[in-house]
């Protein structure tokens, strides 16, 4: 995958990402060809290869750039508890449904669920899952629940159109692990 700052090639990577979604959204990731992919985005076949090395790079990318922004997002926001923590995910990620449902359309939630223990492990938003955690094999179990309770909540949650709101998910979270909520 391109990791350079050219704007063209930056600015390639994005249509071409946009392009695959919109695609996921119609039809299975694996009969989505390059092709398809690079005709959709009216770019030229070669660009892809020059900017990414598979469909599965273009996944990462997608990934790599939202959770990005997501902990530029947590940065700029007061996280006292797991709840406000919860919150706070639902919200950015209610955001950006069209990519998660085109995840869930094409069985790809664990990409997600990966990548959110990944990122979000090791930063302030895990913080409160820490209590009673003895070691980094605990560490490690208390982030795969709570990444994958949330991506579970979340998939759940658009897949009912959402009749919840992001605040009454958190409090569900907030039940769930006998958090006090900061309301």
């Amino acid at each position: 995958m391109y990791k350079g700052t050219n704007p063209a090639a930056k600015r390639s990577q994005e249509w071409i990402a946009n392009a695959l979604v919109s695609l996921m959204q119609e039809k299975p990731l694996e009969q989505i060809t390059v092709k398809e992919i690079m005709e959709s985005s009216e770019l030229a076949r070669q660009t892809f290869y020059q900017v990414f090395d598979s469909k599965e790079d273009v996944l990462d990318y997608i990934m790599d750039t939202l959770f990005m922004e997501y902990l530029g997002h947590c940065k700029t926001q007061v996280i006292d508890n797991l709840c406000d923590a919860a919150k706070l995910f639902f919200q950015f990620f209610a955001e950006n449904e069209p990519f998660v449902e085109a995840l869930a359309l094409n069985q790809k939630v664990c990409i997600l669920q990966k990548k959110c223990k990944e990122y979000l492990q090791d930063e302030s938003f895990l913080k409160f899952t820490q209590a009673g955690i003895h070691n980094l094999q605990e560490k490690d179990f208390a982030s795969a629940f709570v990444t994958s309770g949330l991506v579970g909540m979340l998939v759940t949650w658009f897949k009912s159109g959402k009749a919840l709101s992001t605040e009454e998910l958190a409090d569900i979270v907030c039940r769930l692990t006998n958090t006090p909520s900061s309301d």
